[in-house]
């Protein structure tokens, strides 16, 4: 009876929420607060994967569910990121039916880092895939230890972990779990030191003696060994080699993947996703040929014209390494370049905090790209974050309005790359001035 209540609600307030406007997560959220436990009573079918980390969430685990459709097996997925309590139930009441039974062959269910451990009290995924471990959100995630120790305190020993084999953090996690590890071998875009504004394995987390690294693939991302003990880059299962940024292709495990973003992340999103879905029963040339037909949303990275001109926008977290990601894709690319910084408060929560920017290595624009605009509501805490690192005030535009924005856009020239850092308040509104100028 629970559940047939339970479902019921769900279903109806879903409907409401649709007409209304309202967020994917209440649902759910309502639901929990008169069942808590009522999850614990899914009956799955088939089987249940779980996608976390710092960055590459809902990239990876939409790019998961695409290939096992592509593959003929019936998939449910939260799509649009909806990764918190509520959202999750929302997502997993809705896709059962009224006696609680789920008949989807696989359920994916994009994780916050943070609420692995409230999932997997009530749900056991089969497989956890665990992306990265990063900064992220420091007034709300602290560093990566702390994140780690909170995924770790939900892992269940029957789950098989995907685990990043280039990240010494996240190799903590799960030690007496089944354990399967992916990697990327150097590519062109790799360093021999780290350029990034962050690095926060530099010692050892067994033993606390150095790290050394052969490479780096950003922050402390890359293949790595310890100089007082064992800990060392673990031999992948799957490792993607001879990446082609400029064809998009790269190898995995000898076959050759087409792919839809030419960045460092995506490549190892797509390396990630094959891994879970051979693990999964997927064989890798099905896994493979499916890749290719997959289109990053066009809410994380879009392409427009703007003054004439082409224009990207790349939406990220208020998190520094993904940020930096995105000024490596814009120094990468060729011609005159303008960029467009877009940075808001944190989320809905109106948090004002700044501090994350200063540890974006923002100095590698300098000489690289021809002009640099600041706008959102942090325009003015943006420019000042740029002149510590040796910006000339004369190089920055600031546009705390955005109506001010087409004339600040026409005085620049080149191709223009909109960096904007999680400004899902106002997206929309942004693209209609770029649209329209």
């Amino acid at each position: 009876m629970k559940m047939l209540l339970a479902v019921l609600a769900c279903r109806i307030l879903t409907f409401i929420c649709k007409i209304i406007g309202k967020g994917s997560d209440f649902p759910g959220r309502t639901v929990l607060k008169f069942f808590p436990n009522i999850l614990s009573s899914i009956n799955f079918r088939g089987k249940v994967i779980s996608v976390t980390g710092s960055n590459g969430k809902t990239t990876t685990s939409n790019l998961i569910a695409h290939i096992l459709k592509q593959n003929g097996y019936s998939v449910i997925n939260n799509v649009a990121g909806a990764n918190i309590a509520g959202g999750l139930a929302t997502l997993l009441l809705n896709s059962c039916d009224l006696r609680g039974r789920n008949k989807y062959d696989f359920t994916i269910l994009e994780t916050d880092e943070r609420y692995v451990r409230f999932l997997t009290k009530y749900v056991c995924p089969d497989i956890l895939l665990i992306n990265n471990l990063l900064r992220d959100q420091i007034v709300r995630n602290a560093y990566p230890e702390f994140v780690m120790n909170k995924i770790n305190a939900g892992v269940r020993k029957e789950s098989t972990l995907i685990l990043n084999a280039n990240d010494p953090i996240s190799q903590l996690i799960g030690e007496e779990n089944n354990r399967v590890y992916f990697a990327m071998d150097k590519t062109s875009r790799s360093t021999d030191n780290s350029e990034s504004g962050t690095h926060d394995c530099k010692v050892c987390p067994k033993c606390s003696m150095p790290m050394e690294y052969d490479y780096y693939h950003y922050n402390h991302i890359g293949k790595f060994h310890c100089t007082g003990c064992e800990y060392r880059s673990p031999e992948p299962s799957f490792l993607g080699s001879d990446v082609d940024f400029k064809n998009c292709t790269i190898n995995i495990n000898g076959q050759t993947a087409k792919f839809s973003l030419n960045t460092t992340y995506y490549a190892f999103n797509t390396i990630a996703a094959t891994a879970v879905c051979c693990t999964a029963g997927l064989e890798l040339d099905k896994v493979v040929s499916a890749i290719e037909s997959f289109n990053v949303s066009a809410q994380r990275f879009d392409c427009f014209k703007s003054d004439g001109r082409d224009a990207t926008i790349i939406l990220t977290k208020q998190n520094s390494p993904s940020l930096e990601q995105s000024i490596s894709y814009t120094i990468a690319q060729k011609g005159p370049k303008t960029v467009l910084l877009y940075i808001n408060n944190i989320l809905g929560s109106h948090y004002k905090d700044v501090s994350w920017l200063y540890d974006v290595a923002f100095e590698r624009l300098l000489g690289n790209v021809d002009h640099i605009i600041c706008a959102g509501t942090r325009a003015y805490d943006t420019a000042v974050c740029l002149k510590t690192m040796g910006f000339d005030e004369s190089e920055l535009k600031i546009c705390g309005d955005l109506s001010k924005l087409p004339e600040a856009v026409k005085a620049t020239k080149g191709d223009i790359y909109v960096l904007a850092s999680y400004a899902f308040e106002n997206e929309n509104r942004i693209l209609e001035v770029l649209k329209g100028i």
